[in-house]
C-alpha cells in the first residue's frame, strides 16, 4: 500500500494543482479478501514495455509496481493497473490470513 500510495503522491505533484486528486478505499469482502484501490492524476506519458511498467526515475523496469503485483500473486490475490485521460487506477485484490 505505501508504494502505490507513493507513485501517487510523486505524480500528483507533478500535475496542475487545480486538477490534483488522490483517492484510495480499502475493503474487507467477505471477511477473507482485502480490495484496495488508488487512483489519482498524472501529468505526461506513462511508459510500458510488454506489460511491464517502467521507471519514471531512471532507466528501466520499475521496481514499485512489479512488487506489488508479485506480493498480490505470491498470495493468491490480484493486481490490474490502467490509465487513460490523465487518471492512473491501481486495483489490488489480496487474501487475508485468517
Amino acid at each position: 500500500m505505501s508504494n502505490l500510495l507513493e507513485n501517487a503522491l510523486e505524480a500528483s505533484l507533478k500535475t496542475n494543482p487545480a486538477k490534483r486528486k488522490i483517492k484510495m478505499q480499502a475493503y474487507l469482502h467477505s471477511g477473507h479478501m482485502v480490495l484496495l484501490a488508488v487512483e489519482n492524476t498524472f501529468d505526461g506519458d506513462i511508459r510500458e514495455k510488454d506489460g511491464v511498467f517502467q521507471s519514471s526515475k531512471r532507466r528501466g523496469e520499475g521496481v514499485g509496481i512489479q512488487s506489488v503485483r508479485h506480493i498480490a500473486e505470491k498470495n493468491g490475490g490480484y493486481s490490474r493497473f490502467l490509465y487513460e485521460d490523465g487518471m492512473f487506477f491501481a486495483n489490488v485484490m489480496l487474501r487475508a490470513n485468517e
